[in-house]
């Protein structure tokens, strides 16, 4: 799986938010081939070529195109928070919900 994070400009945020959704794929044991952060000015350029995309909310609709041929586009309110990370990846069917874990 590749995924790409993506937030206004891509330079302190991008980095934070790649790190903190690569802690959750792990405790979820989900493997990706890799994990790219940009600003959102080049996401929606190369944003066909990822399967999962993270960005805020308010980035989502910029992703119809990219959505529309298969990736997952996360929006998300927090971009920094492990839980709404978590919680997302299970709304998208991506990771099990903690009831299946137990």
């Amino acid at each position: 799986m590749k995924i790409l994070v993506t937030c206004a400009h891509g330079t302190s945020t991008g980095p934070i938010m790649k790190n903190k959704v690569e802690l959750v794929l792990q405790e979820f044991e989900i493997p990706f081939e890799k994990i790219d952060y940009c600003a959102i000015v080049k996401a929606k350029d190369i944003a066909e070529q990822y399967d999962v995309i993270f960005c805020a909310t308010s980035f989502a609709s910029l992703f119809k195109n990219a959505a529309a041929k298969g990736t997952v586009v996360i929006g998300m309110r927090n971009i920094l928070s492990l839980e709404e990370i978590r919680l997302r990846l299970q709304n998208a069917g991506l990771a099990p919900n903690t009831t299946d874990m137990d």
